[in-house]
């Protein structure tokens, strides 16, 4: 299993188009292998997903649905299981069953007092304004016997704990989650794809959710387990990368860079995403080294020690691979400009030397015209263009084949281009136009 993300440091450059034919090129190299599932294309753009209208399918479930089922195992269920536990003593106490020094009881007025009701949805529960009015009398309950006061006791006679008890049950019920419900199959490409249809960070408890570390655990959680069923996973990132989901970088085993060589200030963008994320993944690998994680990041590195052991998950760290995708390239001398630029950024850094040799060139796209080839605009071309499927099987066999030569920064630009245009077997001698969309 191989999760690759592709990163873009704004929208434009062509993340959206390359991970479609991208997932449509990995697919025909994997044919050979059988797999059941092979390749999975994630569009992990929360605030404007695409690739579902894109390809006109749609799954039964969207990321949307996904957040409001997490929000109930995040929120209503823990809420829910605190308020039993609370209610029962108080109960209990009430009839006379426990005196007012038991343990349970104390316990329970202590957790009362400190339990945060903000997160829970009182309107969607049936004794919803009964639980906000007993937690608005916190004030006025310090012990025991302010349990008996006649406003709390005729409040208690409205809240039935028996059904609270069956309403906690099918919460738990409903906070399950079924991935296949979620991935949608695409029998005309032979690939999956998953996301969301609405922007599901354009609703305000969603945008608040997202950097909650318990809520943010479970929607990592669920990503992870997505990444096992396939092959290979391509996460189709929002612009400037998974900053929200940094955590999600631990488990990604190649990071391919869109560089957009028709745009000089694009490519100069697309350079400093590459240093952004050379910086994150060199204070989490030392984090790591040192024992130095914290909260969310280390959280989700033990849950990868003890899926895949402690060597492996390391080793993963260790070698994880940065690659490059020249995108709308008309000529050499763009792509030879923007290798200069990027080994002089470096050096200027001071990272040349480290990474020299960990920076790939994966692959070249022409700024090729396609017209009424495609759907959406020329988005989907593979298998409808002869230079465009090239250069993605080029992308895709360095990516599949561990014996595929793949030239590094160390290599010059000339080695480079040769490299590039040997593998597709086609160069830069056709006539380019203009491609005739940039969906990302």
């Amino acid at each position: 299993m191989a999760v690759i993300a592709i990163i873009g440091h704004k929208g434009g450059v062509g993340k959206t188009t390359l991970s479609i034919n991208l997932a449509a090129a990995l697919t025909k190299a994997l044919h050979s292998t059988k797999t059941k599932e092979p390749v999975c294309l994630f569009d992990l753009d929360l605030r404007l997903p695409t690739i579902t209208d894109i390809l006109h399918s749609h799954p039964q479930k969207t990321f949307f649905n996904l957040f409001e089922v997490l929000a109930n195992r995040t929120y209503q269920v823990g809420f829910l299981q605190d308020l039993y536990q609370i209610l029962v003593p108080f109960q209990e106490y009430k009839a006379g069953n426990i005196p007012k020094d038991n343990p349970r009881l104390l316990k329970s007025i202590a957790k009362y007092k400190n339990l945060n009701e903000e997160l829970f949805n009182h309107s969607e529960f049936e004794f919803g304004d009964q639980v906000h009015e007993l937690f608005l009398m916190r004030a006025d309950i310090e012990r025991p016997s302010d349990l008996k006061k006649g406003v709390v006791t005729q409040l208690f006679k409205c809240i039935d704990i028996k059904k609270i008890k069956n309403i906690l049950r099918e919460y738990e019920e409903s906070g399950q989650v079924d991935i296949d419900e979620y991935i949608s199959f695409i029998k005309e490409y032979g690939f999956s794809i998953l996301g969301g249809e609405v922007p599901i960070l354009g609703k305000r408890s969603h945008r608040q959710r997202i950097n909650e570390p318990e809520f943010l655990a479970l929607f990592l959680q669920f990503i992870q387990e997505v990444c096992g069923k396939f092959k290979h996973v391509i996460l189709d990132t929002p612009a400037g990368g998974v900053n929200h989901l940094s955590s999600i970088m631990n488990s990604i085993d190649q990071v391919l860079f869109v560089f957009d060589v028709s745009n000089t200030i694009a490519v100069k963008g697309s350079i400093d995403a590459l240093h952004t994320f050379i910086d994150y993944y060199e204070d989490f690998f030392a984090n790591y080294k040192k024992g130095h994680l914290t909260g969310l990041d280390k959280s989700y590195v033990d849950r990868l020690i003890t899926i895949k052991g402690e060597k492996a998950v390391e080793q993963a760290l260790k070698t994880k691979k940065m690659g490059i995708i020249f995108n709308r390239s008309q000529n050499n001398n763009e792509v030879t400009w923007c290798l200069d630029q990027l080994r002089t950024y470096l050096e200027t850094l001071n990272k040349y030397e480290k990474y020299k040799d960990r920076i790939y060139i994966t692959g070249m796209l022409p700024n090729h015209k396609v017209v009424n080839i495609t759907n959406n605009r020329g988005t989907l071309f593979y298998d409808k263009d002869k230079t465009l499927s090239s250069r993605m099987d080029t992308i895709a066999k360095n990516i599949t084949d561990p014996n595929s030569f793949c030239p590094t920064l160390r290599y010059s630009n000339a080695e480079i281009i040769s490299s590039l245009e040997k593998k597709s077997k086609l160069g830069f001698s056709l006539p380019f136009g203009r491609i005739a969309s940039s969906a990302s």
